[in-house]
């Protein structure tokens, strides 16, 4: 019998001798989580383009649907698909999209749905690279009839993966008001918007360690270092979300001269962000420390350190950064701000700040660096905030009252018509004028919390400031934060493919 499931670097050799008889070769791509009758018709008519029928699939890592997916792994899909007749070669992919694969077979009829007639609505923008890879290698394309139309997404949404009564309730709401296309044209439309960020530069250092116990010498633990990883943090993670979706972000911000992180940002940050980097007299931009027991794919974290706590701005650096500001914010969509608490922002840049006509998002952190003395009440006015409960209780010295009528008042005090607030797997509360509304966590699956809030922050500022309602905003905003959970630190910035796919797999 015909070992059905190959390599992708034994496929060429596979095919050879059949091209040579004059076979035909076909070829499908997909990720292929859950097989239903759609698949085998599309298989069949698939086959009857031609003599041998190759089937690569995307490899777990790959699969940007959300959390929780793939339902099933790539060796159980495989075993799948290789089981049923009309497929002769099962591959699994080494890239997320068909480009390689469609390069080592080389088909000669490439095979997709019918949703992908018009190149335009594919949400991953990769079909027209796909065609233009076939055409390269003198093939063509076949779009199926789908006669036969089922959903894997909302079949597993249904049936393996049922969501939380919250969940459910919440995409009745969205489902009743918007269509799934309606919610990605919200998305599309951020790509013309011009956006200034400002904030703290931070750079998150994981040091991966295995525990040895207690020091032979004294009564301290010790671990043994096993590896280390850099992520941008701060200010920096958040100019990269923002540009996965439009063109145009600039980053005001201050790292010190000499500064040893400084090659790693500017390798690792988006090339579509115009960075205005006032450069200090600090030996070090400030670094976080986090050290992490890793077990599989669960972490601890046990210890952290910040390099330093102190301001890092003199007078004059103040008001070149105010100066900036206050010549450059009008000619933006959206100034963002990203006010970590850790010595970048004063009074004389919140003035600037709150003084600026530009839709002004801020998000105010209180942590351990500044002790709860960075409060969003700092600032004079707002067009949106985005905090977590604490944060903003701190700012409204009150920690008894309900949390919507903390809202109201921090709402009423900066005179700012859109509030959100984070609450972990409690989801996020948004407030504006119409009332409140609670967006429940899409997962509560997490491999680490940190940078779920910038996300949900970028996002969400960015959809408000296009014009876009508050629970589209919220929405879209949580499934970046939730996507964010599922890796550690902010090895990854937001993905506007990935984001879309998980978006429309919910609106099924």
């Amino acid at each position: 019998m015909q070992k059905k499931i190959i390599s992708l670097e034994e496929i060429s050799t596979c095919l050879s001798p059949l091209r040579g008889e004059g076979k035909r070769i076909v070829h499908c791509h997909g990720v292929f989580d859950l097989l239903h009758p759609g698949h085998i018709h599309h298989f069949r008519e698939a086959k009857a383009q031609g003599d041998t029928l190759v089937v690569s699939i995307t490899p777990d890592r790959f699969v940007n649907k959300g959390p929780g997916r793939p339902a099933f792994n790539e060796l159980l899909r495989l075993e799948t698909l290789a089981a049923l007749k009309d497929i002769d070669f099962v591959v699994l992919n080494n890239a997320p999209d068909a480009i390689s694969a469609i390069e080592c077979i080389k088909p000669h009829v490439y095979i997709k749905g019918s949703e992908y007639r018009e190149h335009n609505k594919d949400i991953t923008g990769k079909i027209s690279q796909e065609a233009a890879a076939v055409e390269s290698c003198g093939g063509q394309i076949y779009y199926t009839n789908d006669d036969v139309v089922f959903s894997s997404s909302a079949l597993l949404n249904r049936h393996f993966d049922p969501p939380s009564e919250e969940v459910l309730h919440f995409m009745q709401h969205m489902k009743s008001k918007y269509q799934a296309n309606d919610l990605l044209s919200f998305i599309d439309s951020l790509k013309g918007l011009k956006v200034l960020v400002v904030g703290d530069a931070i750079i998150d250092s994981y040091q991966y360690v295995s525990p040895l116990g207690q020091s032979g010498k004294g009564l301290h633990m010790t671990a043994r270092l096993l590896e280390k990883e850099l992520f941008l943090g701060g200010s920096l993670i958040i100019a990269n979300h923002l540009a996965e979706f439009v063109d145009n972000v600039t980053l005001l911000t201050a790292v010190a001269h000499n500064c040893p992180y400084r090659s790693f940002m500017d390798n690792t940050l988006n090339p579509k962000v115009e960075t205005a980097f006032l450069e200090t007299d600090l030996d070090m931009t400030l670094c976080k420390k986090r050290y992490v027991l890793q077990d599989g794919k669960h972490f601890t974290k046990l210890f952290e350190t910040y390099s330093t706590t102190d301001p890092i701005l003199s007078d004059s650096a103040a008001e070149e950064v105010a100066s900036y500001i206050r010549d450059e914010a009008s000619s933006y969509d959206l100034v963002l701000v990203a006010d970590f608490g850790n010595g970048f922002t004063n009074n004389t840049i919140i003035d600037a700040l709150s003084g600026v006509e530009t839709f002004l998002a801020i998000n105010a952190q209180t942590n351990s660096g500044n002790r709860g003395y960075n409060v969003v009440t700092h600032y004079k006015r707002a067009d949106f905030i985005s905090v977590n409960e604490a944060e903003l209780r701190l700012a409204a010295h009150d920690r008894v009252s309900s949390l919507s009528t903390v809202l109201e008042r921090i709402a009423t005090k900066l005179s700012c018509p859109s509030i959100s607030i984070t609450r972990g797997v409690n989801g996020v509360l948004c407030h504006d004028i119409s009332g409140d509304l609670t967006i429940p966590a899409f997962t509560t699956s997490i491999v680490d919390r940190v940078g779920a809030g910038d996300s949900y922050f970028a996002l969400a500022s960015l959809l408000l400031a296009s014009g876009a309602p508050l629970d589209v905003a919220g929405f879209i905003g949580s499934l970046a934060a939730s996507m964010n959970v599922q890796v550690v630190g902010n090895k990854e910035s937001a993905s506007k493919s990935a984001l879309s796919k998980y978006l429309v797999r919910l609106m099924k």
